[in-house]
């Protein structure tokens, strides 16, 4: 009888594999198709992605937190890394790491919205692309890293991770609304979960 692998010992196992693949001769392997074998679960997603909790935002040489676009593509390399990618995502990309079907989403604003583009989160339409053509995810199959970093500190205080079809019931997200929307989300329920990582809408414990 196999045993059954602890979640650190899981989450080892598929880092080596993907830090070792992305120091290969090619383009970077966050932005390669899905691989199955190699894909962590979301409690893998929050075992990794732990330490993130409490990092500042990046701020320019004037300290300013940089714009929306350079701070987003910062964060989503510093989640790459975390998940033993060696080189960052590309940028603009849908879903920002398309070998881990992840969305990265960080927040620095009082009130977060959040910009769906043109995939709504629980839409049931497969990505009709050819870096899915063998996976054949659908967007409410992308799993979404939310990280809150609200004023005063910047600092991310809160992280939830959800597939699209988990952030409708989350957030309760408009069955039609795209491109921006206003989550809503209340410094009262920031404060109820400040630094805690909902997985599924349920804090991680690990």
């Amino acid at each position: 009888m196999t045993r059954r692998l602890s979640l650190a010992e899981s989450c080892a196992l598929k880092r080596e594999k993907i830090h070792t693949a992305d120091l290969t001769d090619g383009a970077p392997l966050a932005n390669a198709p899905a691989d199955r074998s190699l894909l962590y679960t979301r409690p893998e997603l929050a075992f990794l992605l732990k330490p993130l909790m409490g990092l500042d935002a990046p701020r320019d040489d004037s300290n300013r937190i940089l714009e929306v676009r350079p701070k987003g593509h910062w964060f989503e390399f510093e989640t790459a890394r975390k998940l033993g990618y060696h080189y960052p995502p590309g940028a603009g990309l849908f879903p920002d790491l398309r070998h881990q079907l992840l969305e990265v989403k960080h927040h620095t604003g009082k009130s977060t919205t959040i910009d769906f583009g043109h995939h709504h989160p629980g839409s049931k339409q497969v990505l009709e692309v050819r870096w899915n053509s063998i996976v054949r995810a659908r967007v409410c199959d992308i799993r979404y890293l939310i990280a809150l970093a609200p004023p005063p500190a910047f600092k991310v205080t809160v992280m939830v991770l959800a597939t699209g079809a988990e952030i409708n019931s989350i957030f309760g997200v408009s069955p039609t609304k795209t491109i921006k929307y206003p989550l809503g989300i209340s410094n009262k329920w920031r404060a109820e979960h400040a630094g805690q990582i909902l997985v599924s809408g349920r804090p991680f414990n690990a």
